[in-house]
């Protein structure tokens, strides 16, 4: 069991440890949002399915028979994933986006409840409060219904899945396919 107390000055160090943990396991975090949105998609639609991380540019690779896999370092916050919204039922196409961040969430919960819920030594917790954070921040940044920050694809900000969500549901006309 860990003994760290990380309100006093002592625990500094194995903050800064976590921060860091946050920053290298940021791709991961959005990688796994995306294959759940990728996921989904590939069941639910005969199209060609991309899942991007990261700038595009990164390393490509093809898992499976419609699915494509960009993965770059670069902004690993950044993720996105394209497939044929044409002829796609409401139904089909508002669990694709949902797809994200359920998959985001099974992490949260399994990771908090590893971390909450059992005792690790400080080497297994540090890992594990860094990837329940990703998990959390990308599962919030993905369902609150926004515009995120403007990037080279998207300069008006990309739409969160929450915000395409609200489109899709009081909206008529179906404006993005990508998640």
């Amino acid at each position: 069991m860990s003994s760290i107390d990380y309100f006093s000055l002592s625990g500094i160090p194995y903050i800064m440890i976590a921060w860091f943990g946050i920053w290298l396991i940021r791709p991961l975090a959005t990688f796994f949002h995306e294959l759940g949105h990728s996921l989904v998609a590939c069941f639910l639609t005969s199209s060609e399915v991309t899942l991007r991380v990261g700038r595009p540019g990164g390393k490509f690779f093809r898992l499976g028979k419609n699915l494509s896999v960009e993965f770059s370092l670069r902004h690993g916050q950044e993720g996105l994933t394209t497939f044929s919204v044409k002829s796609l039922a409401k139904y089909k196409y508002f669990f694709i986006l949902a797809g994200g961040p359920f998959s985001t969430l099974l992490f949260v919960l399994h990771s908090g409840y590893l971390l909450f819920y059992q005792s690790h030594g400080v080497w297994v917790e540090l890992p594990l409060i860094s990837w329940f954070c990703c998990h959390s921040l990308t599962f919030f940044r993905s369902v609150i219904p926004m515009r995120l920050k403007p990037t080279e694809s998207f300069p008006n900000g990309p739409p969160s899945d929450g915000l395409q969500i609200y489109i899709q549901c009081f909206q008529k006309k179906k404006e993005s396919s990508d998640c």
